[in-house]
């Protein structure tokens, strides 16, 4: 890889970045635990009610987690886009502010 350079698309990580934060909202809406709780209600006699009970906590926390994951790693590619963005305007006000006089007795630029 030595030479190659590093090209980044930030219109495209900002919107994987939403994309991920989308996906997370919508995981969060699912409430895959709530036939699990209808089930547990309908027979709350049985063990079954119990289990049933159990199951559905489970999976909320399971699907909460991953929503988490999703929206924070959504933030996560967010993030990356602006300092990358962040860098290369400091870097170019940087280059700006080189005087062509000085880069050429520094050996920087031909004189």
């Amino acid at each position: 890889m030595s030479g190659d350079v590093l090209k980044v698309n930030l219109d495209v990580l900002r919107s994987v970045g939403a994309a991920f934060g989308q996906a997370g909202d919508g995981l969060a809406a699912v409430q895959a635990d709530g036939p699990l709780r209808d089930a547990a209600g309908a027979v709350p006699q049985l063990q079954t009610a119990a289990a049933c009970g159990k199951a559905a906590s489970d999976v909320a926390a399971a699907m909460t987690a991953i929503a988490d994951g999703a929206r924070k790693y959504g933030e996560n590619v967010n993030s990356a886009a602006h300092q990358y963005q962040t860098r290369d305007e400091a870097s170019a006000e940087a280059i700006r502010k080189i005087k062509i006089g000085s880069a050429a007795a520094a050996g920087l630029a031909p004189g």
